[in-house]
């Protein structure tokens, strides 16, 4: 599994034989971090600059045959309401839909261990 974290901010070219890959960040006003909004950017170049339909929508040509599996694993601010994780796993799963890549969820670092160990093992 890729794993995208201020230790390893920038993912590489791993993220695209990886066969899931996580996303974790804490809920900074209303979004990702930036160190997580900035890695996130830089997977950009692994789609290609051209445009095709795709499901009744134009997104952009796959550069790679395969992506991985993507999931969102999120930390609550005090000031977090429901609608600002909406919001983020929107963003995350349409970007999934443009990789033409799995999204498989969105979870709260507030769940339950086991919840978070059985999501993670489903990916």
């Amino acid at each position: 599994m890729t794993l995208v974290s201020i230790f390893n901010p920038v993912p590489t070219k791993s993220f695209f034989f990886a066969f899931k890959s996580s996303f974790a960040s804490p809920i900074v006003m209303g979004f990702t971090s930036a160190i997580l909004k900035k890695a996130h950017d830089k997977l950009i170049p692994l789609l290609l600059p051209y445009l095709e339909v795709y499901e009744y929508e134009a997104h952009h040509v796959s550069r790679y045959e395969k992506y991985p599996a993507m999931a969102l694993i999120l930390e609550r601010e005090d000031d977090t309401d429901n609608q600002d994780v909406e919001i983020i796993s929107e963003i995350y799963r349409r970007d999934a839909l443009n990789f033409k890549a799995l999204f498989k969820f969105t979870r709260l670092t507030d769940d339950s261990v086991e919840e978070m160990a059985d999501a993670i093992d489903s990916i």
